[in-house]
């Protein structure tokens, strides 16, 4: 008995083919994988936003309702403290605060003198040594570190201490107080302590504040301003966020944004790269081995270097696939799960020549539905000609899937609300939806490796298996573009610009005597043809669904393939000598 089975075309959406269902359990069958490559039958993208102007942006994001472009890299993660509030760390600019469309400096500026202390009055009873510092307060209550601290002074009941020399705050950070501390013992000992606060003022503050009246410590002794060249920005639990420069990790005070002690910065050996969190982990990817930071607050996060040869290319090609990390290393896609494991999975997709001909170090990528989408430009490596599109590799079972795609992005941005995928497209003004819920379907072209019958044989016959079909949504889509065409294709004739006579236009530029017309699709549905190769040579094109096709005889072959060019969902395809095997099969 000789058959060919390949099953699973559809998955978790019908117009995705390349998705493998559970295997065919046929006696004697040859299971064929859909990891082999071919465009994929996704809807066609519709735009869901143009920038204005001439923009050239090469990260995005949708803040609420509103689209955000940058025109390098940038991270960009919501604040811990309140809904409207958006920070970001970007290629060649210090870290950002987005607050109801206007954007701020992240690091909030400290008082930069000391305050001059004046006594007065006539004082008695035991001398005290006092000192002072002020901070500054946003509107949003982000408080600086404190001023340098005064010169001390001798202090006694009945005596006023005037404090001049005090800054007025620069602007563009939106400071509207002054806090003031000074020294006093409590019961943890002699510290700085909270006694006024009023609108931010260059004028003298006069100290009068009765001894007993002192509140909480000077909480922002170390809220270190983070450091201008932050990037990576990644979101934490408990309020906690991290980001690095250079090999240094940083984290930022919990549910303080602004604030990024350098107390609590790590060093690891090589460069980082970049940066995933799953749940109190943090999965560091650096030029050389990955590390792990993991713990609850930053001042007790451990670090341990995970002992693993997968260095990061790119910063473009970390995402967070929402139960893994994964990154583009130079040998194929690298993932680390919480549990703990790590290591490459597109072993079974890609040898490290054929990875490296993707250009991974330039790879730009997202995820879709924990699936690791990136957009490659590289080369070939047999015909040496540029070669570009998109690769999803899907790594969440035992076995990595791949699928294939035209499309080319600068960026990508997965709404988790909405469960959209959105790409910018190369023009760096575009953003695009992916697989439209109600788009007309694309046409994909897919091709199966080569299968090797263990004798020479022939097939008799081929039965094309369909899936759900399309909805009426779905089957609207498709004729609203065949109505684009031939509205398109209306406006050339009338305008004369159909190039059909000769020599209205250059030679080996259009099909001879031809025109520049717009080919018009079938409607939903109606694209679909199965080719079949024997020993490299095509033998058989099968243009029909859902019944058995016999297939030419008077020839045998050890080499069998397989492609499909549609826009229709298919669910199975089976290929026997004889249609007795077929039902045998079905029947398994």
């Amino acid at each position: 008995m000789s058959i060919i089975t390949i099953t699973g075309f559809t998955g978790e959406q019908p117009r995705i083919i390349n998705r493998l269902l559970p295997p065919h359990a046929a006696a004697d069958a040859v299971e064929l994988r859909m990891d082999d490559g071919g465009l994929t039958p996704f809807s066609v993208p519709e735009i869901e936003h143009t920038f204005p102007g001439t923009p050239n942006y090469q990260s995005i994001y949708k803040h609420g309702t509103t689209w955000l472009g940058w025109a390098t890299q940038a991270w960009a993660v919501p604040g811990p403290v309140a809904d409207d509030r958006l920070y970001v760390t970007q290629v060649g600019q210090p870290p950002k605060m987005i607050v109801g469309g206007t954007t701020y400096d992240l690091a909030v500026p400290a008082p930069t003198t000391k305050p001059t202390l004046t006594p007065s009055g006539a004082g008695s009873g035991d001398v005290t040594v006092r000192n002072y510092v002020y901070t500054y307060v946003t509107a949003f209550g982000e408080e600086s570190e404190p001023s340098p601290i005064s010169d001390p002074i001798n202090w006694q009941t009945g005596i006023t201490v005037t404090l001049s020399g005090i800054l007025a705050p620069p602007g563009g950070r939106n400071i509207t107080l002054q806090r003031f501390y000074r020294t006093q013992t409590g019961t943890a000992g002699t510290d700085l302590y909270f006694i006024a606060e009023r609108a931010a003022s260059a004028a003298n503050f006069v100290d009068n504040i009765p001894v007993t009246q002192f509140a909480e410590r000077l909480p922002s002794r170390t809220y270190n301003p983070p450091p201008a060249g932050l990037l990576g920005l990644t979101a934490l639990p408990n309020g906690m966020m991290a980001g690095f420069v250079g090999k240094t990790l940083y984290f930022c005070e919990p549910y303080l944004p602004h604030a990024w002690p350098e107390v609590y910065a790590q060093t690891v050996e090589a460069e980082i790269v970049g940066l995933g969190a799953m749940d109190v982990q943090l999965v560091v990817i650096t030029k050389g081995q990955p590390w792990r930071a993991a713990g609850t607050e930053p001042a007790s996060m451990s670090m341990s270097k995970i002992e693993t040869n997968l260095p990061g290319v790119s910063s473009y090609g970390i995402v967070d696939l929402g139960y893994a990390i994964a990154w583009a290393a130079p040998d194929g896609l690298a993932i680390a799960k919480s549990s703990g494991e790590v290591g490459l999975v597109s072993d079974n997709l890609f040898n490290p020549r054929d990875w490296r001909a993707l250009n991974p170090a330039a790879m730009r990528a997202g995820q879709y539905h924990g699936r690791w989408i990136a957009s490659f430009d590289g080369v070939d490596p047999i015909t040496d000609e540029p070669k570009s599109g998109s690769i999803i590799i899907d790594p969440a079972g035992d076995v990595a899937y791949l699928i294939r795609s035209k499309i080319i992005a600068r960026s990508w941005y997965f709404d988790v609300p909405s469960g959209d995928l959105f790409y910018l497209d190369p023009d760096g003004k575009n953003v695009r939806r992916f697989d439209p819920e109600q788009g007309a379907p694309a046409i994909y072209y897919w091709r199966s490796k080569d299968y090797y019958m263990p004798i020479d044989d022939n097939f008799g016959c081929i039965l094309v298996e369909s899936g759900e079909g399309f909805s009426e949504l779905e089957a609207a889509a498709k004729q609203s573009v065949v109505a684009a065409i031939i509205a398109q294709n209306q406006a050339m004739i009338t305008a004369g610009t159909v190039t059909g006579s000769i020599n209205s236009q250059s030679i080996n530029n259009d099909v001879f005597a031809g025109d520049n017309l717009l080919p018009i699709p079938a409607g939903a549905g109606g694209t679909f043809s199965l080719g079949v190769y024997c020993n490299d040579v095509k033998v058989a094109t099968i243009g029909k669904r859902d019944r058995v096709e016999r297939l030419p005889s008077g020839f045998l072959g050890r080499k069998w393939a397989l492609d499909v060019f549609a826009d229709v969902p298919i669910d199975k395809i089976t290929m026997a000598r004889t249609v007795d095997e077929i039902k045998q099969a079905q029947a398994a």
